[in-house]
């Protein structure tokens, strides 16, 4: 069984704990920027928003969207009293580790701000602005004192014991058959002046510097509270200097493993760029050139271990100064034909064999950013628009099929995702012993029982093969991180693409499971959501997510049990399950 679950429980296989699969990608693909938009990036932004849902921790509320996921997460307590159910679930797992999370919630909030009026076009702001939110108050919440951040959540394995990672079921019941028992606080971290991380705080500072930004016009109060931990943090990166890569406390062991960090001088930089950003303080622009110039070696990758491009981005977007914008044009020559990195066969850009479709996300985004500030119709745009283009565009179908879950043609059906596998509502090895239901997600040709909608997958081979199989896990790994940037350039190919070509999508027609015969507790949307119904002809409010009309889906996976409205009060499931798991602890 110990076999079974090394083999099956792939957290993120980007650390030395695995080797990666060859890269042999040798090719230059030349491409032609289509005229009108070749995809529905509408659909794939609402769908990419969706698959975030299927990532929530704690407590849902009264309208969740996914029928199969309920409330979870019932022992997530500090030491301190800290309230650590929230955030967001790393990937197939449970896990809350803290750089990761910090950098998909600074990039999600980047989104909004680089590209927030195309968003709110296609009414797809005020869904944005709750994922940030739903990320950021889980980071408020590990500011457990003046001394002490979470910087870790969850036991992914204890010695050669999986525990997360070999655990099948769904989140909703993990206190009930986690493998030796072992609960998430057993895992927690503390962040302070003898076990410190200039990456994790600085990045997190980052993330709330960011959010400040995004909520200050609609929420003054929080907005200064954001920037207050993003300076407090900061400060805590600054004055107590080191990696998490030193630590010696054994919850930080896998942390090294699957997210090994390069430095921190980048995140530092990163941190101060968008307290710039938030306070058009100058002292903080200096601090982030001084940090950009420590890292300045490390100008070809930009992801959650990577923000020297992301740094320079922002920075030019925000100053247009030259010595940003040379650093970002140096990022992009790394990419662009005759640069350092090839593309595979069919023009993906290949330079990691892990998530490569993330990482070239990552560089369209940075690429339409730095666009958008020299104007789409400038000159020297157009290379990097069409290399943007060309990257989503293979993700969306260009190489033949789709990589999305739930979108486009051959969409993948097969992610390697738990929930989504194994539902509350749809259980069938509950209670099995976790070797058996380690064996039956890897090695079972089932599909996934409900749909992952908008989940970017890992990627291909460099040779551009794919296997849609939860074993090949290289292939069919979904992450947090990966839809990050993902979201955000979808989004910005609505703002180049002209916003007036596209129509909000909804929720209408997607199969969500709630047609499903132990479905319960529906959602009451209201007659004014046109949303997350098949209502039409709501009226909008400022900031509210309205639209007109329905949507046509290019998924292939509809059903009309439709979110039209159903009352159901409370939430008796999560709430007898909750009394279960209570009684077994008891």
């Amino acid at each position: 069984a110990l076999l079974v679950h090394l083999l099956a429980t792939a957290p993120v296989v980007r650390g030395e704990a695995e080797h990666d699969p060859p890269n042999h990608a040798a090719s230059t693909v030349s491409y032609t920027l289509p005229t009108t938009a070749k995809y529905d990036y509408a659909e794939v932004l609402h769908k990419s928003f969706l698959f975030y849902h299927a990532q929530r921790s704690g407590d849902l509320g009264p309208n969740r969207r996914l029928a199969w996921r309920g409330n979870s997460c019932f022992i997530c307590s500090g030491p301190n009293g800290e309230d650590l159910s929230g955030g967001y679930y790393e990937a197939a797992n449970t896990m809350k580790w803290g750089l990761p999370l910090a950098f998909t919630v600074t990039q999600l909030a980047w989104n909004v701000y680089a590209f927030g009026d195309a968003m709110a076009a296609v009414n797809e702001l005020k869904e944005a602005k709750e994922g940030v939110k739903w990320g950021v108050d889980y980071l408020v919440n590990c500011i457990s004192s003046p001394e002490n951040f979470v910087g870790q959540f969850g036991v992914s394995a204890v010695g050669d014991t999986d525990i997360d990672f070999g655990y099948f079921g769904p989140p909703e019941e993990y206190e009930m058959w986690v493998p030796e028992h072992i609960m998430h606080p057993a895992g927690l971290s503390y962040i302070n002046s003898t076990n410190p991380s200039s990456e994790i705080l600085g990045e997190t500072a980052a993330t709330l510097a960011a959010a400040s930004v995004i909520f200050k016009n609609d929420d003054a109060d929080y907005s200064a509270k954001l920037l207050d931990h993003a300076k407090d943090l900061y400060n805590r990166a600054t004055t107590n200097i080191g990696s998490y890569m030193k630590s010696t406390d054994p919850n930080m062991k896998t942390t090294k493993e699957w997210y090994p960090s390069s430095l921190f001088y980048d995140e530092l930089a990163w941190g101060a760029a968008w307290l710039y950003v938030a306070t058009k303080d100058e002292s903080y622009r200096t601090l982030a050139d001084g940090w950009r110039h420590n890292a300045s070696d490390h100008n070809d990758e930009y992801s959650w271990d990577e923000k020297l491009p992301g740094t320079n981005a922002l920075l030019f977007a925000e100053t247009g100064e030259d010595t940003y914008k040379t650093g970002v044009e140096a990022f992009m020559a790394n990419f662009f034909p005759g640069g350092s990195v090839k593309q595979t066969a069919k023009g993906l850009i290949y330079g990691d064999s892990w998530g490569s479709l993330s990482y070239a996300a990552n560089i369209g985004f940075v690429m339409m950013v730095y666009a958008k500030k020299l104007g789409y119709q400038h000159p020297n745009s157009t290379q990097p628009i069409t290399t943007a283009a060309q990257q989503i565009n293979y993700a969306l179908g260009d190489c033949g099929r789709s990589w999305v879950v739930g979108f486009g043609e051959g969409s993948p059906i097969r992610p390697y995702h738990k929930s989504s596998y194994n539902s509350f509502i749809d259980y069938p090895l509950r209670g099995k012993d976790n070797g058996v239901q380690g064996d039956d997600f890897l090695n079972s040709n089932t599909t996934n029982r409900f749909i992952l909608y908008g989940a970017l997958e890992g990627g291909p081979a460099w040779d551009d093969t794919f296997a849609d199989n939860r074993a090949r896990y290289e292939f069919t790994e979904v992450t947090q991180d990966y839809n990050a940037a993902f979201t955000g350039l979808n989004a910005a190919f609505i703002d180049y693409y002209g916003h007036s070509n596209f129509k909000a999508f909804t929720d209408c027609g997607l199969d969500l499971g709630w047609s499903h015969p132990n479905a319960s507790n529906f959602p009451n949307w209201g007659d004014n959501d046109c949303y997350h119904t098949c209502n039409t002809n709501c009226t909008a409010s400022s900031g509210s997510n309205s639209s007109s009309g329905s949507n046509s889906s290019s998924s292939g996976h509809k059903s009309n049990d439709g979110m039209t409205g159903r009352k159901v009060a409370g939430w008796g499931a999560a709430a007898a399950l909750a009394g279960a798991i209570a009684a077994l602890l008891a």
